[in-house]
Protein backbone atom coordinates (compact mmCIF):
# COMPACT_ATOMS: atom_id res chain seq x y z
CA UNK A 1 0.00 0.00 0.00
CA UNK A 2 1.38 3.79 -1.06
CA UNK A 3 1.73 6.10 1.29
CA UNK A 4 -0.73 9.07 1.27
CA UNK A 5 1.67 11.94 0.83
CA UNK A 6 0.75 15.81 1.92
CA UNK A 7 0.44 18.51 -1.07
CA UNK A 8 3.81 19.47 -2.23
CA UNK A 9 5.23 16.49 -0.65
CA UNK A 10 5.75 14.55 -4.11
CA UNK A 11 5.47 15.54 -7.73
CA UNK A 12 4.80 13.57 -10.81
CA UNK A 13 6.72 14.43 -13.74
CA UNK A 14 6.31 13.73 -17.85
CA UNK A 15 8.21 15.13 -20.36
CA UNK A 16 6.96 14.63 -23.40
CA UNK A 17 8.06 14.96 -27.59
CA UNK A 18 5.75 15.14 -29.77
CA UNK A 19 5.79 15.87 -33.78
CA UNK A 20 3.35 18.80 -34.20
CA UNK A 21 2.99 22.25 -35.51
CA UNK A 22 0.01 24.33 -34.13
CA UNK A 23 -0.53 27.11 -32.94
CA UNK A 24 -0.15 29.63 -29.53
CA UNK A 25 -3.86 29.07 -28.97
CA UNK A 26 -4.52 25.50 -30.16
CA UNK A 27 -1.79 24.44 -28.05
CA UNK A 28 -3.14 26.50 -25.19
CA UNK A 29 -6.76 24.95 -25.47
CA UNK A 30 -4.92 21.32 -25.26
CA UNK A 31 -3.24 21.96 -22.39
CA UNK A 32 -6.29 22.95 -20.58
CA UNK A 33 -7.96 20.05 -22.27
CA UNK A 34 -5.17 17.91 -20.88
CA UNK A 35 -5.79 19.69 -17.49
CA UNK A 36 -9.11 18.35 -17.43
CA UNK A 37 -8.37 14.85 -18.44
CA UNK A 38 -6.14 14.49 -14.93
CA UNK A 39 -9.21 15.44 -12.88
CA UNK A 40 -7.71 18.92 -12.21
CA UNK A 41 -8.59 22.22 -12.76
CA UNK A 42 -7.29 25.92 -14.09
CA UNK A 43 -9.08 27.79 -11.13
CA UNK A 44 -9.70 30.01 -13.82
CA UNK A 45 -6.38 30.87 -14.21
CA UNK A 46 -5.63 31.89 -18.06
CA UNK A 47 -2.48 30.24 -19.60
CA UNK A 48 0.50 32.78 -20.72
CA UNK A 49 1.70 32.53 -24.05
CA UNK A 50 5.18 33.84 -24.65
CA UNK A 51 6.33 34.42 -28.28
CA UNK A 52 9.87 34.55 -29.37
CA UNK A 53 12.35 35.93 -30.65
CA UNK A 54 11.56 38.93 -28.51
CA UNK A 55 14.25 41.18 -29.81
CA UNK A 56 14.28 42.62 -32.69
CA UNK A 57 17.76 40.71 -34.09
CA UNK A 58 16.84 37.89 -35.40
CA UNK A 59 18.95 35.00 -33.41
CA UNK A 60 16.96 32.52 -35.37
CA UNK A 61 13.87 30.27 -35.42
CA UNK A 62 10.47 31.81 -34.01
CA UNK A 63 8.26 29.33 -31.43
CA UNK A 64 5.65 30.18 -28.60
CA UNK A 65 6.30 29.33 -24.54
CA UNK A 66 2.68 28.22 -23.38
CA UNK A 67 2.75 28.06 -19.24
CA UNK A 68 -0.48 26.55 -17.57
CA UNK A 69 -0.99 26.33 -13.90
CA UNK A 70 -3.42 24.05 -12.33
CA UNK A 71 -4.49 22.92 -8.95
CA UNK A 72 -7.16 20.06 -7.38
CA UNK A 73 -10.35 20.90 -7.94
CA UNK A 74 -12.10 23.09 -5.31
CA UNK A 75 -9.89 22.19 -2.13
CA UNK A 76 -8.07 25.55 -1.56
CA UNK A 77 -9.33 29.28 -1.17
CA UNK A 78 -5.93 30.40 -2.82
CA UNK A 79 -5.08 28.30 -5.82
CA UNK A 80 -1.33 26.62 -4.95
CA UNK A 81 0.22 26.62 -8.43
CA UNK A 82 2.80 23.86 -7.86
CA UNK A 83 1.40 21.83 -10.65
CA UNK A 84 1.50 23.03 -14.33
CA UNK A 85 1.96 22.09 -18.15
CA UNK A 86 5.02 24.07 -20.43
CA UNK A 87 4.63 23.40 -23.46
CA UNK A 88 7.88 24.48 -26.13
CA UNK A 89 6.64 24.91 -29.39
CA UNK A 90 9.07 25.70 -32.74
CA UNK A 91 6.96 25.06 -35.95
CA UNK A 92 9.76 25.25 -38.31
CA UNK A 93 11.37 22.12 -36.44
CA UNK A 94 7.61 20.56 -36.75
CA UNK A 95 7.83 19.45 -32.65
CA UNK A 96 6.14 20.42 -29.33
CA UNK A 97 8.17 19.73 -26.32
CA UNK A 98 5.38 19.40 -23.32
CA UNK A 99 6.89 19.43 -19.39
CA UNK A 100 3.61 18.20 -17.28
CA UNK A 101 4.12 18.27 -12.73
CA UNK A 102 1.55 17.42 -10.89
CA UNK A 103 0.97 17.33 -7.08
CA UNK A 104 -1.60 14.57 -7.95
CA UNK A 105 -0.04 11.09 -9.26
CA UNK A 106 -1.63 10.47 -12.98
CA UNK A 107 -1.57 7.31 -14.81
CA UNK A 108 1.77 7.72 -17.61
CA UNK A 109 -0.07 5.71 -20.32
CA UNK A 110 -3.30 7.11 -20.22
CA UNK A 111 -1.90 10.92 -20.11
CA UNK A 112 0.78 9.94 -22.75
CA UNK A 113 -2.58 8.42 -25.02
CA UNK A 114 -4.44 11.76 -24.42
CA UNK A 115 -0.97 13.70 -25.62
CA UNK A 116 -0.83 11.90 -28.75
CA UNK A 117 -4.45 12.19 -29.41
CA UNK A 118 -4.46 15.93 -28.88
CA UNK A 119 -1.35 17.09 -30.21
CA UNK A 120 0.47 14.32 -32.50
CA UNK A 121 2.94 11.22 -32.62
CA UNK A 122 5.19 10.81 -29.56
CA UNK A 123 8.38 10.97 -30.76
CA UNK A 124 10.04 10.55 -27.22
CA UNK A 125 9.02 10.86 -23.09
CA UNK A 126 10.15 10.57 -19.94
CA UNK A 127 8.47 10.06 -16.62
CA UNK A 128 9.56 10.52 -12.96
CA UNK A 129 8.60 11.29 -9.39
CA UNK A 130 10.16 13.85 -7.71
CA UNK A 131 9.92 13.50 -3.67
CA UNK A 132 10.23 17.01 -1.44
CA UNK A 133 12.61 17.29 1.70
CA UNK A 134 10.03 18.12 4.28
CA UNK A 135 11.60 19.95 7.07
Amino acid sequence: MEKVHRLGEQTWNLNVLVEARLSGQEIADRLQELVRFIGMDTAGMPPTINTYPLWPEDRGGEGQTIYQPFVEPATVMQPLTTSYIIADAWPELGHIDIMLKSCRRFSVHAVLSMVSRLFGPLLNFHDFRMGRVVR
